[in-house]
């Protein structure tokens, strides 16, 4: 196996490799009875060998559904790509058959879910589970597929893999759960993992234990990995580089020690500004980002966050905003250039090191 390039490798590479996945002028529409809206609009990513992107921003900012699109599991009477592609490893997965779909997904790429209780079968055994997709994917006769198994269950660290391997859902943790989805996902080794907020449902102790499980699968394998999530903490922790959406719109793009250092867009300052401190006082006051995000089919004309931006002029209501390169990031910003001096959220760390505790730990501005 080979190892994955560290942080910094990954991201300069990212431009002279060819990416295991490209996402290019994604659009989605949903059903929504009365009408057809769109939730996705225009987005586009690459990810490199080795290389992990973290997508994130608020709950229906378009993250899930971006990560559905990619795996053809958008619901079919109420969901569509409506345009765009989507490239892995070379193939345009909006071009296959169902048919053909199903055979990549669980080889060439795999996802863990969010709730693995209900995306695990609660009538077969953990291990019935793991080795049909070995067996589907690989060719392979039972006894080499539940040989697989039993080996991919101690590789994701559950203890007496044998017998556990005959065990059902229900009769494991929340946690171990999670590290049979994990066994799941990665028992035929595929070179792009989609992780859907694979920690949210986990308290903090076993959430650090998954994060370390799939970080140390990723680099075991040299996988390419989208992780989706919610928390900016998580972000820091696993991600070489981070799409920041809204609305159903990719509003930045940056490296992760850029995005915590020099925000580029006022939506993510805003989220930066909403994490919670770890000290009681003036650092344990949670700030909030005014307003809600607007719904499916109802995104103001401009940028789609203007109503709930303090820094929002009058060209920032009137047409649509397109990502604009800024040094090494990219932001749907007009204002960017405009937006007033920051303090880092870091004090300056080698460029090749990642300190989440530093990061987590920043002092955090004064609303504006």
């Amino acid at each position: 196996m080979t190892a994955s390039p560290t942080t910094h490798d990954a991201v300069s590479d990212a431009t002279t490799v060819r990416p295991v996945l490209e996402v290019r002028g994604l659009f989605v529409e949903i059903d929504t009875g009365d009408q057809r809206a769109a939730v996705l609009s225009d987005v586009g990513f690459s990810i490199a060998p080795g290389e992990t992107l973290g997508l994130v921003g608020e709950s229906g900012s378009g993250k899930t559904m971006t990560a559905k699109a990619i795996m053809g599991l958008l619901p079919r009477l109420t969901a569509r790509v409506t345009g765009g592609e989507i490239v892995l490893d070379g193939v345009d997965l909006l071009g296959l058959s169902t048919k053909q779909l199903r055979e990549i997904r669980g080889d060439t790429v795999a996802m863990i879910f969010q709730e693995p209780m209900t995306s695990l079968n609660p009538a077969f055994t953990v291990g019935d589970q793991i080795a049909e997709t070995v067996r589907r994917h690989r060719g392979v006769s039972k006894k080499a597929a539940w040989a697989r198994t039993v080996e991919v269950l101690s590789d994701v660290g559950i203890a007496a893999a044998e017998r556990r391997s005959r065990s059902y859902p229900h009769e494991f943790s929340g946690g171990m759960r999670q590290r049979v989805m994990i066994a799941m996902a990665l028992c035929c080794e595929p070179a792009l993992l989609i992780a859907d907020e694979p920690t949210t449902a986990l308290d903090v102790t076993v959430q650090a234990q998954v994060l370390d499980l799939i970080r140390h699968m990723r680099e075991a394998l040299g996988m390419a990995m989208l992780f989706v999530t919610h928390d900016l903490g998580v972000i820091a922790d696993v991600s070489d580089r981070v799409v920041v959406m809204y609305a159903g719109q990719v509003v930045e793009q940056s490296g992760v020690l850029d995005l915590f250092r020099r925000p580029a867009h006022p939506y993510t300052e805003a989220l930066l500004n909403s994490m919670p401190g770890v000290e009681a006082g003036p650092r344990g006051t949670l700030l909030s980002i005014p307003g809600q995000p607007p719904a499916a089919g109802d995104f103001p004309v401009g940028c789609r966050f203007h109503q709930r931006c303090g820094y929002a002029a009058e060209e920032c209501t009137t047409a649509g905003i397109p990502l604009t390169v800024v040094g090494a990031q990219e932001t749907r910003c007009l204002l960017h250039t405009d937006l007033p001096s920051r303090p880092p959220l870091v004090d300056l760390v080698p460029e090749d090191e990642i300190v989440p505790e530093v990061l987590l730990d920043a002092e955090p501005r004064e609303p504006r």
